[in-house]
């Protein structure tokens, strides 16, 4: 992927005329890393390494409980920054990754720090046994009935539902999952 992108930009910022590219920005991609190593700042329109923003990120409190710290690295970072922003443009977004990983703990990170008012959140975790009604139940028991078979958010409030362990094919070597 890495390298089909830098081609595609190169061509297009070297202005080779393409009907499904459009350039909005005027630095290329840096030669060092990969394109997953940077962002497009959208204040500045370059690109920055995610390196960049955990530098300019506070130290953890002295009063947070253990188990409330999330170490801000550089995964932390890229997914807070897309939660964010695709949270704003109210688009899906599917993490994917090993187990073990951090996916919920980023997620649930950010999901907390929304404004109630504002957010309606329904979290479901899915197991091996979770069915297709299960989860329109748990969905539904949660969502306003506006009229007959359609529902929704309370009034001026959108609604993120968390879906945790989409994917339950078998339970790993641990039993974790």
């Amino acid at each position: 992927f890495d390298a089909s992108f830098r081609k595609l930009m190169s061509s297009a910022v070297a202005g080779e005329k393409r009907k499904d590219v459009t350039v909005k920005f005027s630095k290329t991609i840096p030669d060092v890393g990969t394109v997953f190593d940077y962002f497009i700042d959208p204040v500045t329109a370059k690109w920055r390494h995610w390196n960049e923003i955990l530098e300019a990120m506070e130290s953890i409190p002295s009063n947070v409980k253990f188990n409330e710290i999330t170490v801000p690295t550089v995964d932390t970072v890229r997914y807070t920054y897309l939660l964010d922003a695709l949270t704003k443009c109210g688009k899906p977004m599917l993490l994917c990754g090993p187990t073990g990983t951090g996916k919920t703990v980023y997620v649930n990170n950010y999901l907390n720090k929304l404004p109630k008012d504002s957010y309606l959140q329904i979290f479901v975790n899915f197991s091996a046994q979770t069915s297709a009604n299960q989860t329109q139940d748990i969905i539904d028991a949660k969502l306003d009935k506006r009229r007959k078979g359609v529902y929704g958010p309370p009034l001026g409030k959108k609604c993120i539902v968390f879906v945790d362990d989409l994917n339950m094919p078998a339970p790993d070597r641990y039993g974790a999952q």
